[in-house]
C-alpha cells in the first residue's frame, strides 16, 4: 500500500462533515483521492436514487410540491436524475425495484407535518466537536406545536431490518450506530441554537418504516468521542491502506473510474487470465 508524505496540515485545516469522518473506515486510499489529492469522483447508482427522493421530499416540505404531484414529478424526472446503471443481479431487476418502491412510497406518503413547525428543511448546522470545524444539514428539523419537543429527522434510502417485536435485528445494529453518530453530532448544534433535542427519527422511505427514538445524553457524548477519535486517527496517519472488496469498489467507490491500482479484477478479466494462450494451435503457457 502506498507510503505517504505528511499530510498533517491540509488535514488539521479542513471542515469536517459526518461523511468524510465516516468515509474513512470505508476505504483510506478512496478517502486520500477524495479529500487531499481532489481527485474528480462519480456518484453510484443508490447515491443518485437517496439523492433524487429528497430533492422531491424538500420540495414536498417547502410547499414547492404538492402531495398530489409527487409522484407525476418522480416519474417525470427519474430517468434524467437516477442515469447511473444499478448493480447486476441474476434474480431481481434493482432498478426497477427501487423506482417501484419510491413510486409507492410518493403514491401513499405518510410524512405528516400538520402538528409541527418546520424549524428547518434542509438546514445547515456550523459546530464544533473538540477543536474541529463540522457543516451539516438536518433534512427536516420539527418542533411539536404542543409540546415544543424538538426532533431531528433524516430521510434514508438504506434498510434496517426490524424483528417481529419492533425491536432492531442485530444484523443492522452497526448500521443503526452509524444513523445515530450522524443526528447525534447535528444535535450539538440544534441544542446549542434552541436549547434540546428531544428525538432522533429516521424516514426509512424505501421500505416504508420509520424509527424514532428519545436523545440520551450517553449516546450523544458517545457520537462526539467517535468524531474526535476518528478525525485524530485520520490527522495521524502515514499509511493510507485500500480495503478492497468486489462489490463495493465496482458499484460504489467514488473513485471506481480512476484506474485504481487496488480494485479487483472484473469477471471477464479474471476469465482472461485463466484462459490459455495458444499460438498456431499450440498451447503457450500454462493457467
Amino acid at each position: 500500500m502506498e507510503k505517504c508524505q505528511d499530510y498533517k496540515f491540509i488535514i488539521e485545516s479542513m471542515i469536517w462533515s459526518y461523511s468524510r469522518i465516516s468515509s474513512y473506515d470505508q476505504c483510506p486510499y478512496e478517502w486520500k483521492l477524495n479529500y487531499i489529492d481532489k481527485q474528480d469522483g462519480v456518484s453510484s447508482f443508490f447515491g443518485q436514487f437517496g439523492a433524487f427522493m429528497h430533492k422531491i421530499l424538500e420540495k414536498y416540505e417547502k410547499g414547492d410540491l404538492s402531495v398530489f404531484e409527487l409522484s407525476m414529478y418522480y416519474e417525470d424526472h427519474f430517468s434524467e436524475e437516477v442515469d447511473i446503471p444499478a448493480p447486476g443481479n441474476a434474480y431481481v431487476d434493482i432498478r426497477d425495484s427501487y423506482y417501484q418502491k419510491g413510486l409507492e412510497y410518493l403514491d401513499n406518503i405518510d410524512l405528516i407535518l400538520d402538528d409541527y413547525e418546520i424549524l428547518g428543511v434542509e438546514k445547515e448546522v456550523s459546530f464544533k466537536i473538540g477543536d474541529y470545524d463540522l457543516i451539516g444539514y438536518i433534512d427536516l428539523l420539527l418542533k411539536d406545536k404542543e409540546t415544543g419537543q424538538i426532533t431531528i429527522l433524516d430521510h434514508k434510502s438504506g434498510s434496517l431490518k426490524f424483528k417481529k417485536n419492533g425491536e432492531i435485528s442485530k444484523s443492522s445494529t452497526d448500521d443503526l450506530l452509524h444513523f445515530k453518530r450522524q443526528l447525534y453530532l447535528y444535535s450539538k448544534a440544534v441544542i446549542e441554537e434552541y436549547g434540546r433535542v428531544d428525538f432522533l427519527e429516521w424516514n426509512l422511505f424505501k421500505d416504508r418504516n420509520k424509527l424514532r427514538i428519545p436523545w440520551i445524553e450517553e449516546e450523544y457524548q458517545e457520537a462526539v468521542n467517535w468524531g474526535v477519535n476518528t478525525i485524530e486517527s485520520i490527522i495521524n496517519t502515514q499509511d493510507w491502506n485500500a480495503r478492497p472488496s468486489d462489490y463495493y469498489c465496482f458499484n460504489l467507490c467514488s473513485q471506481r473510474f480512476n484506474g485504481c491500482p487496488y480494485k479487483p479484477l472484473s469477471k471477464k478479466e479474471k476469465e482472461e487470465l485463466e484462459t490459455p494462450v495458444t499460438e498456431g494451435g499450440e498451447w503457450t503457457g500454462a493457467i
